[in-house]
């Protein structure tokens, strides 16, 4: 035989390279007698194959780390991210906008302090810390202090002595993996007993290109998963402070997003205090009522995805993709994002971009965090001829009433579990496909997920309709309301039912007179009346309040006017609008967003049955 000098590589398992090992030595003539499965050689065998493929994979995981794509874990992705200018988010806290009203009239020197601690509490009744990070100031002669931010949490604060000299004297470690970084506070005191610097905070530096050395700017970097250093210039890009400057760093302590939700706050020990009440929007007239904004640590997957995303935009918002990954950077609690131009809305807004944004906590923004991302997209990124408009998202609800049929004969399962089955997977559909920015429904789609949860389910029948609600205060306040669900309405002619359903309210008929049960409808010529059920005939409806809005079958809008001036027993209260589309198929744009609203007990109503196709032929069209 031959001698072979080659060791042929067929694969990197142990078992293949002990065995590529073993052809190699059978070829060599000093070795052809030798027994390599029941001798001591077998055993050196295993260890030299276990040591190239330790080798092998170990060599794989180093190569896999240095590339952003392919790395998995949380230092390398974020090493990677430093080198395209992208600072992962820390850990944001939740916020509320207050008002904190008191027991007295306030002076001119009335104020709340920072640091002031106010008790949180959420509708499962748990607890949270929060403060204010500004001393607020009443108005003299009011009884509240208003539009008092509180941040769930805890100031925290950690001093260095700072040494320009060395690395670890320079590099100023935030020792908590809860701390906000958005909230940080950095001060530079020239001694111990200087005092001089508490008015003194230096701003995070992003802009280089308007960096000098006198510039009071300090710099972040991700050292350990959610751990930050604090670090300085170097006198060219950024003054750098002097050896033995105190570094004073002050931050909140926060649990993140669990402390989203937060219902009710109270502040005990201060009899100066009555009650603390959320902001109402100046906008819309409506209350907020709970704290959002709060979010966990960035993960390793949105680094990823954002880090390239950013650097793309070279730090300005020139494109619709740059608006949106710089959004997502600045504003952590963001789930969807989608930016679109004025020119496309109607009427036409040239030199306007429009950013909607869903968070993930609550459904919109509040007014103080559209102002603040307005006022940050406008100074620092973008165009100088284009202003950034937050917009909140335009939530349109799906209602389904779904029939499953199934064979008995073949169900593994009971038909309770089957139901239970499919009321979960419509949920989890909506929150996974639907709920989010440019994400269409299809119909089918959902369908087939459904006939999947069980071999014995033998069809899918489902009546479709869309809902959108709004507060009553909206319309009343604007005099004008339009329910855009922008797709066609099923209205196969002139004079057919009315397409349309709300709840019921209170409203005046033409001489004033009251009615508690009223409700819209419109003719099936695309006038929308108010009117309420007809005692004297079951089905029939008798008009209180005509002409209070129409209906574009096509367009699929309802647009109502002054005339309807709907009233409750309660103060606020939704106007409830249902209606039923053309298709089964839902398109949006914009900022519209589909979802099954759980608040609704009615969203999903599924039935399971073994009856043929023919007996359900009333959820068909």
């Amino acid at each position: 035989m031959a001698q072979n000098n080659t060791v042929n590589v067929v694969g990197l398992d142990f078992e293949d390279i002990k065995q590529s090992l073993k052809t190699y030595l059978e070829t060599q003539s000093n070795l052809k007698d030798y027994n390599f499965d029941g001798s001591v050689l077998n055993t050196l065998l295993d260890v030299l194959a276990y040591n190239t493929h330790y080798q092998a994979f170990y060599s794989n995981m180093v190569a896999n780390e240095m590339f952003l794509d392919s790395a998995l874990l949380r230092p390398s992705v974020v090493s990677h991210a430093k080198h395209l200018g992208y600072l992962p988010s820390s850990i944001t806290a939740s916020k509320g906008m207050v008002n904190v009203m008191l027991g007295i009239t306030a002076s001119a020197d009335t104020y709340l302090a920072r640091g002031t601690e106010f008790s949180g509490t959420n509708l499962e009744g748990t607890r949270y810390k929060f403060v204010n990070l500004d001393t607020v100031f009443a108005d003299a002669g009011d009884n509240a202090i208003r539009n008092v931010e509180l941040y769930e949490g805890t100031i925290r604060r950690v001093t260095y002595i700072y040494n320009r000299d060395t690395k670890i004297g320079s590099f100023l470690i935030i020792p908590n993996s809860k701390a906000d970084i958005g909230t940080l506070k950095v001060r530079v005191y020239s001694s111990i007993s200087d005092t001089t610097g508490i008015d003194d905070a230096w701003s995070l530096g992003t802009d280089y290109l308007t960096l000098t050395s006198t510039s009071k700017v300090y710099f972040l970097q991700e050292k350990e998963a959610g751990i930050y250093e604090v670090y300085f210039g170097d006198g060219i890009l950024g003054q750098q402070p002097e050896s033995g400057n105190v570094v004073s760093i002050e931050y909140v302590e926060t649990n993140g997003e669990a402390g989203n939700g937060v219902v009710a706050f109270t502040k005990s020990g201060d009899a100066s205090i009555s009650s603390v009440e959320f902001v109402a929007d100046t906008v819309t007239g409506s209350t907020a009522s709970q704290t959002s904004g709060g979010s966990d640590l960035e993960g390793i997957a949105k680094i990823k995805f954002l880090a390239p995303k950013f650097y793309q935009t070279s730090n300005r918002a020139v494109t619709e993709n740059d608006y949106s990954a710089l959004v997502y950077k600045i504003f952590p609690n963001a789930q969807s994002v989608h930016v679109y131009g004025g020119e496309t809305v109607t009427p036409p807004q040239y030199g306007t971009v429009y950013v909607a944004i869903k968070p993930k906590s609550g459904e919109k923004l509040t007014l103080g965090e559209k102002l603040t991302l307005e006022t940050q997209l406008r100074k620092d990124y973008s165009l100088l001829t284009v202003s950034p408009v937050i917009v909140d998202a335009d939530f349109t609800d799906l209602v389904f009433d779904i029939r499953v049929v199934y064979s008995p004969t073949i169900m593994s399962i009971s038909p309770g579990v089957l139901r239970s089955l499919v009321y979960a997977y419509v949920y989890s559909y909506s929150a996974a496909v639907v709920e989010r920015f440019g994400s269409d429904f299809y119909y089918s789609k959902m369908a087939e997920g459904i006939n999947n949860l069980d071999r014995s389910v033998l069809g899918v029948y489902t009546k479709m309709k869309m809902r959108k609600s709004i507060d009553s205060s909206v319309i009343l306040t604007a005099k004008s309301y339009t329910f855009n669900f922008g797709n066609e309405f099923f209205h196969p002619y002139d004079g057919y039912t009315s397409v349309i359903s709300t709840n019921q309210f209170s409203h005046p008929d033409l001489i004033g007179v009251v009615y508690t049960d009223c409700s819209l409808r419109d003719d099936g010529n695309g006038v929308v009346n108010v009117v309420r059920p007809d005692p004297l005939a079951e089905g029939d409806y008798l008009t209180v309040y005509p002409s209070v809005g129409t209906v574009d079958y096509t367009a699929g809008t309802v647009v109502v006017n002054s005339k309807f001036t709907p009233t409750s027993s309660s103060t606020a209260f939704p106007i409830i609008l249902t209606v039923e589309p053309q298709s089964t198929n839902i398109f949006i744009k914009d900022n519209s967003v589909l979802r099954i609203n759980s608040t609704y007990l009615d969203s999903v109503q599924v039935t399971v049955t073994t009856e043929d196709e023919s007996s359900v032929t009333s959820l068909i069209r």
